[in-house]
């Protein structure tokens, strides 16, 4: 098995605050998602999504179902570490339209030269779990969390053998876009559409 192969999205979420669901974002004729995992896919071998319905999208990349329902993202990250190709998996989330790339191989050649369970963003006092990566080793920790009705994520990974990166680190592959940007709102889809990297308009 690969080290790094993997990279989840994430395409759950009840998606209150946008109104709809922000996994079905159309951007440029195109799902977001796609545009997502194209980009992902110049970096890792295998992407992954993972969606409450696995008959939801028509996609050349895999789409697997999440095992267990209705308990926020670390439910889905269990799922990714379940179908996972490789020893660790980069997660992130539907509603994340700037990947940076040079960043994500910086996290690489972390995780290439560091034995730890858990690789995850921090900056400003602030993590960042869904621009991170889980080793397979947690799955079941995970799944005991989830279980006992444990759904954060963070309460699991302080227990593992966990590495953080530091504001020195992130700020150096910080642009113009804001990487850890989420789209929580219909204004935050007018602004990707008037400023972002997307040129054109989005559909709903």
């Amino acid at each position: 098995m690969k080290k790094v192969s993997t990279a989840a999205i994430l395409c759950g979420g009840k998606s209150s605050r946008m109104g709809f669901d922000k996994s079905k974002i159309v951007i440029n004729d195109k799902l977001l998602i796609e545009h997502i995992a194209e980009r992902l896919n110049t970096v890792f071998d295998d992407i992954v999504l993972v969606t409450n319905d696995k008959n939801k999208f028509n996609t050349k990349f895999r789409v697997v179902e999440d095992v267990i329902m209705d308990c926020g993202p670390i439910g889905a990250i269990y799922t990714a570490l379940l179908n996972s190709k490789s020893q660790y998996v980069f997660v992130i989330g539907c509603d994340m339209p700037y990947v940076n790339l040079d960043y994500i191989k910086y996290l690489i050649e972390v995780i290439n030269t560091r034995e730890v369970e858990c690789l995850i963003t921090q900056k400003g006092g602030y993590f960042e779990p869904l621009y991170s990566f889980y080793s397979i080793d947690i799955k079941e920790r995970l799944r005991e969390a989830i279980d006992r009705g444990r759904f954060k994520i963070m309460d699991v990974v302080k227990d593992c053998s966990v590495l953080y990166t530091n504001d020195e680190e992130v700020e150096k592959y910080i642009s113009n876009e804001d990487m850890f940007t989420n789209l929580n709102y219909r204004e935050d889809l007018e602004k990707l559409k008037s400023g972002g990297i997307f040129d054109g308009c989005y559909k709903l």
